[in-house]
């Protein structure tokens, strides 16, 4: 049934409250979660449609205006990387609804183009999507708390008009029926940014999955006022609420909602990876009740509930930057031995920047070792030294891995690529290993294809992931406790060489280290950190972690250091989940 105009601002001066909050506290929209949440009666409002594609082979829920006709919204352009240099296009920092009370279209955050995550990743433009279904209740930027709802059309069925009706549970598609299809789950959070909808990727409903693409508030999102709604954890925190409405309304959605797969790249997928770790976790409730995610209740006790699960079956990570407070001593680690070799940030370095790239490598050798990884083994894996141990020995033996599948599928020929190379031996059985990770950079190329200062994560300007952290109306802050620390044990040293800048070092220690509000700062960062959450060195411990994890990190990848990704992996191992 539809409404008119005048019915829904009615029934939304109702249903909705303006919640008056303190001056630096972003402005929150309560819409009617029984409404807008619970999708079959959004639907029966008149506030949500199944529209069928050109093609007739997917549906798609979106929102609809007072006359049924489906909203669109503007897709934004790619942005891949959380680093220096690709900074990208803002999310949609509107708060307001519609004159209709309907979700207005409008551009969100980040993302892939059309034609999918590959496609997406080679830089496609925006285009026009629908605009998505409510994922939460309390609403501060529209465009990144919805999502996008993609099925293939044989598992629903319609009406003589063209109404959806209902679930077909008998159809097939691939492998899959409506109650077996797994879901893909996207998000758009590349470079830290917010995600909104996206486009649909055909590929996978031609294969009997369902397909949503999720939106989440992160570091760009502002309210009206100019207050950050984005700050960590949200952005998990928004991608939980998702999936708790997708199990929320099985009764309507076809898909099988305990095999729903998170997929992310670089800054996604992070958001991926914290996903995949942090399933069920209790200290994500009260992000969750304060976000309004449907079902998560606080107790008399002051303890908080939630209904329905928030865990995934399966994490792909693309290029994960699963433990952002200690990625820039992995990036340093990583680049260390490259400074005179062409491995410099803009082609310069200045002697502050050289030294202090030399103190963060050091630094991660007693971090790495803190984490106690171990192979598939069991076997530990630990350095003991820049470029010794079995960690190393384990990164060349992944990096050699790769080459030879490569190699195998006829994509490079090491022999001639590669002639005369000396950090390359090939085997008696005829495979090659790579000896020298530094030789392997220079000889590949790659060493001049860096593109993070010292530090990079957390640089000593604050212009990259520095807005994701702190208190909604501080801009940006300084998170990065490994470095801190480094900068203030070795504030003497430092201070007497050429690049230093004692103003930019004493608010980095005191933001990350000492400051009133540090502690709080690193409670944000350490539930970002999936490496951790899964290992349970900060306080964190995973309760019920995907079961399974795909990671895909290249060394031509130059946004983070390989073994960022290699640390989540082997994180996940340790809990014996099945890692790829």
């Amino acid at each position: 049934m539809k409404r008119t105009l005048a019915v829904i601002l009615t029934a939304l001066m109702l249903l909705w409250g303006v919640v008056s909050l303190a001056e630096n506290t972003p402005s929150v929209t309560t819409i009617d979660a029984a409404v807008y949440l619970d999708y079959a009666a959004g639907i029966q409002a008149g506030v949500y449609r199944w529209i069928l594609s050109e093609d007739g082979t997917y549906y798609t829920l979106a929102a609809v205006d007072e006359n049924g006709e489906p909203i669109t919204a503007q897709e934004s352009a790619i942005n891949v990387g959380a680093n220096n240099e690709e900074r990208g296009q803002g999310g949609f920092p509107g708060g307001g609804m519609s004159d209709a009370g309907q979700p207005m279209g409008g551009a969100g955050g980040n993302g892939f183009g059309r034609g999918g995550m590959m496609g997406g990743m080679m830089g496609g433009s925006g285009g026009t999507v629908y605009q998505g279904v409510y994922m939460n209740a309390n609403i501060t930027n529209l465009s990144n708390q919805t999502m996008l709802i993609y099925v293939p059309a044989a598992y629903l069925t319609a009406d003589a008009e063209g109404n959806v009706t209902g679930v077909n549970h008998d159809a097939v598609v691939g492998q899959y029926t409506a109650d077996t299809a797994p879901i893909v789950y996207l998000n758009e959070c590349g470079g830290w940014r917010s995600s909104s909808p996206r486009s649909v990727d055909t590929s996978y409903i031609a294969e009997g999955f369902v397909y949503v693409t999720a939106g989440a508030r992160s570091r760009d999102a502002v309210d009206e006022n100019g207050l950050h709604t984005g700050k960590a954890p949200t952005q998990v925190v928004d991608l939980k609420s998702g999936v708790i409405a997708l199990r929320a309304n099985t009764d309507i959605l076809p898909g099988n909602k305990d095999r729903i797969i998170s997929v992310g790249t670089s800054g996604g997928g992070q958001m991926s990876s914290i996903f995949g770790a942090s399933g069920n976790m209790p200290e994500y409730y009260p992000y969750l009740y304060e976000a309004g995610a449907l079902g998560v209740t606080r107790n008399e006790d002051g303890t908080y509930s939630s209904q329905y699960p928030d865990n995934i079956f399966a994490a792909q990570a693309y290029c994960p930057i699963a433990d952002i407070e200690d990625a820039d001593l992995a990036y340093a680690w990583w680049w260390v031995d490259l400074a005179d070799q062409g491995g410099t940030y803009r082609g310069s370095m200045t002697d502050f920047e050289r030294r202090l790239q030399e103190l963060e490598a050091e630094a991660f050798i007693p971090y790495l070792n803190s984490l106690n990884l171990t192979d598939a083994e069991g076997n530990a894996l630990t350095l003991t030294g820049l470029r010794s141990g079995s960690y190393y020995d384990a990164i060349l033996a992944n990096v050699s891995a790769a080459l030879n599948a490569m190699a195998a599928s006829g994509e490079v020929d090491p022999a001639s690529d590669y002639a005369g190379a000396d950090w390359l031996i090939q085997k008696e059985d005829g495979t090659w290993q790579v000896t020298d990770m530094a030789g392997f950079m220079v000889g590949t190329g790659l060493v001049s294809q860096r593109n993070k200062a010292i530090p990079g994560f957390d640089p000593m300007d604050k212009s990259a992931e520095n807005d994701a952290f702190g208190a909604a109306d501080q801009d940006t802050v300084h998170f990065s406790r490994s470095v801190a620390r480094i900068l203030s044990d070795h504030y003497d040293e430092l201070s007497a060489l050429d690049g230093f800048n004692a103003e930019q070092v004493q608010a980095y220690i005191s933001d990350a280290l000492t400051g009133d509000s540090a502690d709080s700062i690193a409670t944000q960062a350490n539930l970002l950190n999936a490496t951790e959450i899964m290992l349970g060195t900060e306080g964190y411990k995973a309760v019920d972690p995907a079961e399974y994890w795909r990671i895909r990190s290249g060394t031509a990848d130059q946004h983070t250091s390989f073994g960022i990704g290699f640390n989540i992996g082997l994180a996940a191992q340790s809990m014996g989940r099945d890692v790829n």
